[in-house]
């Protein structure tokens, strides 16, 4: 016991510093996920091929702001390999999602394939460090039929016939994506490790705009992230994390941790529950709970609302659900049996 103590005590003082670099009033855009660490190839390109087993598949739901106006709706999917076709170090991917936004049903598709390779070093490859890249394509559209502008206001009530004097040039675009990333990791037990990563996304600044001439050029969206675990009793562990993204003038953070109960760990099944509480900075505190089930993997989470927008909220933000599955080669259980004497 007094081994974890020390190893805990190690882990605090090795994540402190990474978070003490970080700013406190923040605020966020653009489409992300509470449960980022549930969903890796939204995360980080870097994050392509880093799991234990072979293949993995990993969905996320999201469902925002139905208390308030037409609800938000985002989902995701995404399957990697680790050492594809047999290269040690190669990991594969390809990542999706669509999401829809408000009375204006704007529609955001993406999907991209990426490659990551990982080079490990240390006696016992305790260390690696991951490089990505992913290249995908986005398609954006909206719907105008349930949109109301001012022009349609006659002075006394809204009149719909009236015409809206907006010059829509088009009502669907798309723009290629490159995004990139590096990851560093290190896993002395298999119960400890702490990650860190930072990945660039939107390279190519495309110009998004409906109205005539020129759009205006999406900005490039930065993303540090910080993930640690670390035993601190037989079967419980500790899991702090962080992440940091700015875009433009936007900036977002999200803090906080879980804990980890273990339920079963033998010949190479796993079984854990998790119980965790988030904070995204100047927006909304999150609650989560996770199960571990051999080869799978499930969280729910709930935002709680704490931006300006409360009195119209009543705090209520919103539903994320993940699921990850890995396929894996399992060793062989051993047989246990009790010997028979020989019969006369």
């Amino acid at each position: 016991m007094t081994g974890m103590n020390e190893r805990a005590a190690w882990w605090t003082r090795a994540l402190l510093p990474a978070l003490a670099c970080l700013p406190l009033v923040l605020r966020g855009q653009d489409i992300h996920f509470t449960q980022f660490f549930h969903t890796p190839l939204a995360l980080s390109p870097a994050s392509i091929g880093q799991f234990d087993g072979d293949y993995r598949f990993n969905g996320v739901y999201r469902q925002q702001w139905r208390s308030v106006t037409t609800p938000y709706r985002t989902f995701g999917f995404g399957a990697d390999a680790a050492s594809f076709l047999g290269v040690e170090g190669l990991g594969v991917g390809a990542w999706l999602y669509n999401d829809r936004a408000g009375d204006s049903r704007l529609n955001t598709f993406h999907f991209s394939l990426g490659g990551s390779w990982t080079e490990r070093f240390g006696d016992a490859s305790e260390h690696a460090v991951t490089g990505g890249l992913q290249l995908g394509i986005t398609a954006i559209s909206i719907d105008q039929a349930d949109l109301s502008f001012d022009a349609q206001y006659n002075g006394f009530y809204y009149d719909p016939a009236l015409a809206t004097n907006e010059n829509f040039a088009r009502s669907a675009l798309s723009h290629p994506d490159v995004h990139a990333g590096v990851r560093y990791a290190y896993t002395p037990a298999p119960r400890e490790r702490i990650e860190a990563g930072f990945a660039l996304f939107n390279l190519t600044t495309p110009e998004i705009g409906f109205q005539g001439g020129p759009g205006s050029p999406l900005d490039t969206r930065s993303v540090f992230h910080v993930i640690t675990q670390f035993p601190v009793g037989e079967k419980l562990d500790v899991l702090p994390m962080v992440q940091y993204m700015a875009q433009g003038k936007f900036r977002e953070l999200n803090i906080g941790g879980s804990v980890r109960h273990i339920l079963l760990d033998r010949y190479g099944l796993t079984r854990a529950v998790r119980l965790g509480a988030y904070y995204r900075a100047a927006d909304a505190g999150n609650l989560y709970a996770g199960l571990e089930y051999d080869d799978w993997t499930f969280g729910i989470s709930y935002d709680i609302n704490l931006s300006d927008l409360e009195p119209a909220s009543k705090n209520r933000g919103a539903l994320e659900l993940t699921a990850i599955y890995i396929i894996r080669r399992r060793p062989l259980v051993p047989v246990r049996y009790k010997a028979c004497p020989d019969q006369l």
